[in-house]
């Protein structure tokens, strides 16, 4: 049948998804982009003699579903594209195309750390230890057990909001400092994560003298060429490491132009993406217990984590060589033939706070931006509500 006429299918976002609503969670579709048998959670994986990877296909007469099942040690975001390009370059029966494989008994970055010293590290004064980082750990499990209900919903950012957001955050920077001798520069992923940590500040109520701590997921493979050759193209495992962004919740809610979290996120991206910062970064988390990464702020700080996918280029690759007729006529859709139209991210994960995060999937062919948010149920009604006032702002 068409994907249109199928009851759960229907629902599934796409090109100019309706907001007027709450898209369902991504998890809704699971009954449809899995098998009842694939793996789920780490028991599938370990109790079993399955592989590390799982891949799901679900026909449709004008739509194909692909869903790649893994637990996150196999691979990150950016080398799970590796795997794709691979996978496409046979298909178009190109194998000498495919890179040399970096075989999984080899750590290129086993070195990282080890003769470095943490006190090197940017945020070596603010990290939390001792009575600090228990009292962090005691606000946390006290906010999972009176708010439990999470839930996570995706969201597409129009490629006009983005603009028009970004070109006010420029233009705020510049008139600050007039004289200043390089052009400012915030990317719209910048621009994104300041609309998300001022909505979910908002929504979440926070307490204007809290500290916000927003953790930026980053790869590594271009700080360390001698480590991953050939760029990583043949890597495919995983390669992140983080980046503190610390901001105060009052100047958060009174950040009318988004200036003030979009230049201190680009600030401290630029701060902590360096050889030194990861080396120095990796010494802290080697010492620590159970090899931890580090948490830095204060006591009373709320945590959001965002991870933005884009370097992956999900909604560019190429799957043509595949395709056998079109589904939807190419004059009736932005995307190439072949190109995907929506990427459905499921995270299954259990004891572990998985809350106040967004994952930055990707930009689409039409320029427009796809998010997912997790955070309290109860906060979701605040959230639509401002990103209908988004929207309507411009149209």
């Amino acid at each position: 049948m068409s994907i249109h006429d199928h009851p759960l299918g229907s629902q599934l976002p796409g090109n100019n998804q309706d907001q007027s609503f709450l898209s369902p969670s991504s998890e809704t579709f699971a009954p449809l982009v899995r098998h009842p048998d694939s793996p789920k959670e780490l028991a599938d994986w370990i109790y079993t003699d399955r592989p590390q990877l799982h891949i799901h296909v679900t026909l449709f007469q004008d739509t194909t579903l692909l869903t790649l099942s893994y637990v996150h040690t196999f691979s990150d975001a950016i080398s799970r594209t590796n795997f794709l390009n691979a996978w496409l370059a046979v298909l178009r029966g190109r194998e000498c195309d495919i890179p040399a494989f970096l075989p999984y008994d080899l750590d290129p970055l086993r070195k990282l750390g080890r003769e470095a010293s943490g006190k090197n590290y940017s945020n070596f004064r603010r990290l939390l230890t001792g009575f600090s980082l228990i009292t962090f750990g005691v606000r946390l499990l006290f906010e999972m057990y009176w708010f439990r209900n999470v839930e996570e919903h995706p969201i597409r950012l129009p490629k006009r909001c983005i603009g028009r957001m970004r070109t006010k955050v420029l233009e705020k920077l510049a008139a600050a400092d007039p004289k200043q001798v390089e052009t400012p520069f915030v990317s719209e992923g910048d621009v994104i994560i300041s609309w998300w940590v001022k909505t979910l500040t908002s929504a979440l109520k926070v307490a204007p003298d809290r500290t916000i701590m927003v953790m930026n997921v980053f790869n590594v493979w271009s700080l360390f060429p001698e480590c991953l050759p050939h760029g990583a193209a043949g890597f495919i495992s995983n390669g992140f490491f983080y980046s503190y962004t610390l901001l105060t919740a009052s100047k958060v809610r009174n950040d009318t132009n988004l200036d003030y979290v979009a230049s201190t996120n680009r600030k401290a991206l630029l701060e902590h993406r360096t050889r030194d910062q990861v080396q120095a970064m990796t010494a802290l988390q080697r010492a620590a217990f159970m090899q931890a990464a580090p948490v830095v702020g204060d006591s009373k700080l709320l945590f959001m984590a965002v991870t933005n996918q884009h370097k992956a280029r999900y909604f560019e690759l190429d799957f043509s060589a595949a395709v056998v007729s079109p589904g939807v006529p190419l004059n009736k859709r932005p995307q190439a033939l072949g190109r995907p139209s929506y990427i459905n991210d499921i995270e299954y994960c259990r004891s572990y706070p998985t809350r106040n995060i967004v994952r930055i999937i990707g930009k689409d062919a039409a320029g427009d931006w796809h998010l997912l948010f997790k955070t309290r149920a109860a906060a979701w009604p605040a959230i639509h509500t401002q990103l209908m006032e988004l929207i309507e702002m411009e149209t």
